[in-house]
């Protein structure tokens, strides 16, 4: 499958994803009884102040940060399984002593190993950059899903110490810092007592001391990716050798 089909299918699910989630928004602004108001907590009234809205927009922030995370990893996963480097020098020898092959056979084979690696080099490079973009959203979301369900339901306790109707938009941002930090360094900062700012989640609240754990464990998952495709960059494609014309 060519990268730019593949590519063309990646677009289309992100295109069907948010239609999907802005039919949905449609519908329930313009009934008469919002059915969101079913399914999630706030006001689903008019204005910008309607709290549950504003919960919906971080879901779909969420929902789209899964589905490019998705798109990263059928570019990745494929490229980095079958894109293994070759010693071109041991290959040419294996196929010229034990299988017998001549030399213009054997350069032909050389030649499409070199195709398959170049290939396979420049879909890396598209997905680790989609998987940037991955990452970008994932925090974004989380800490749009953080203050919106926080505003939404003033009267809950997802953080401690402090309980929802004291959160502040500065006290998600430190509260997300900490969850990378505590994600990319290996739990280091908890080890250590490294922390940015005070706020910590309540784990007597279940829901979002679990979405705290799987946005940590994904976070750090994408981030090994991440390291892993960016020590493939020192892994070049074989080049073909000067011919040289008898004179």
């Amino acid at each position: 499958m060519s990268r730019r089909f593949t590519g063309i299918q990646l677009l289309l699910v992100f295109v069907a994803v948010n239609t999907v989630m802005f039919l949905m928004l449609v519908t329930a602004m313009t009934s008469e009884h919002p059915w969101l108001a079913r399914v999630l907590p706030g006001q689903f009234g008019a204005g910008v102040n309607s709290s549950g809205y504003w919960v919906f927009f971080a879901l779909v922030l969420l929902v789209n940060a899964l589905t490019v995370l998705a798109a990263a990893l059928v570019l990745l996963l494929p490229a980095m399984r079958d894109g293994a480097h070759v010693d071109e020098k041991r290959l040419g020898r294996h196929l010229a002593d034990r299988a017998g092959l001549s030399d213009d056979s054997r350069e032909s084979v050389l030649g499409a190993l070199r195709e398959e690696a170049a290939s396979s080099r420049h879909q890396i490079a598209a997905g680790r950059l989609i998987l940037v973009a991955a990452m970008v959203f994932l925090v974004l979301a989380f800490a749009g899903v953080s203050i919106s369900f926080a505003r939404a339901i003033p009267d809950g306790a997802m953080f401690q110490p402090k309980g929802n109707a004291e959160i502040g938009m500065n006290d998600v941002e430190l509260f997300t810092l900490d969850q990378i930090a505590g994600a990319v360094l290996l739990d280091a900062p908890e080890i250590y007592d490294w922390r940015i700012g005070t706020l910590t989640n309540n784990p007597h609240n279940a829901l979002f001391t679990n979405f705290v754990f799987l946005f940590r464990t994904l976070l750090g998952v994408m981030a090994l990716l991440l390291a892993a495709s960016l020590l493939r960059r020192g892994v070049k494609p074989p080049e073909a050798p000067a011919s040289t014309s008898p004179e």
